[in-house]
């Protein structure tokens, strides 16, 4: 006699406490491990954007570091050479009497616009004192001595009352577009006796205008020119007004 197979007892209920748990544990390591991988695929995806941008930018801001030296030093070159077509050093030197070997004093030297055609022009045996207030206009000049190994200019640093020039007995004291912009003018001009002789011509270069200026420092009338001047007790030689924006001013001192 055959017996049937007896079935396994079926199991009522809910599932054990041990069971139970060890199933939770395993989705929940599932979800975390999914949410931690969505998390590094987020995380590589901006890293990679933010990559991309920042690699955007430095290069934008290379080219624009670029752009904007080329636009500086283009505008410097344009700037330059059209203030030789109306205030031209060669001419202006011819016209005042700059030649070689003479003892220059220059107040208000700035980048040395005036400076390097008259230290040209005076020669080796010549000297040019290219003064100024400015120490970052004589770091200029200086680095311009230095690289093109000029040895006739001497930068002073002087200060808004004397220039301070280290040498008495000039052959000539030239300040170009510089009187407008003195803050104690009258004792600047008193000061520039001292480096004069009753030969010294000192040379004023200022805007030809018949508008007088409301406030400092703006360009002076004519009339405003030979006033403040006038002060200092110096006599007028001559104005020349050949040039097309400038009068050229020859003073010397009163015996």
């Amino acid at each position: 006699m055959l017996r049937r197979a007896t079935q396994p007892p079926h199991i009522a209920g809910p599932l054990p406490a041990s069971l139970k748990k060890t199933n939770n544990t395993i989705l929940n390591d599932e979800k975390d491990f999914k949410r931690d991988l969505l998390k590094l695929i987020n995380y590589i995806v901006i890293l990679f954007y933010i990559r991309k941008i920042m690699n955007t930018m430095v290069e934008n801001k290379f080219k624009l570091l670029i752009i904007s030296i080329f636009f500086f030093h283009s505008c410097v070159i344009s700037s330059q050479s059209d203030r030789e077509t109306w205030q031209p050093p060669e001419q202006i030197m011819d016209s005042v009497g700059v030649k070689p070997g003479m003892i220059i004093g220059e107040v208000g030297a700035g980048r040395g616009y005036f400076t390097f055609p008259l230290a040209k022009r005076v020669g080796e045996k010549g000297k040019v004192y290219a003064n100024d207030i400015s120490t970052s206009s004589l770091d200029e000049i200086k680095a311009r001595l230095t690289r093109e190994n000029i040895k006739n200019i001497i930068p002073v640093l002087g200060e808004t009352e004397d220039p301070l020039f280290p040498q008495k007995n000039h052959d000539m004291i030239i300040m170009v577009y510089v009187l407008h912009m003195l803050e104690k003018p009258v004792e600047l001009m008193e000061n520039l006796k001292k480096y004069m002789t009753p030969e010294t011509q000192l040379v004023i270069i200022e805007r030809n205008s018949d508008t007088d200026r409301a406030h400092y420092p703006s360009f002076m009338s004519k009339k405003q020119v030979l006033e403040m001047i006038d002060k200092s007790n110096y006599k007028l030689v001559r104005i020349m007004t050949f040039l097309s924006r400038d009068n050229i001013y020859i003073y010397k001192t009163k015996n």
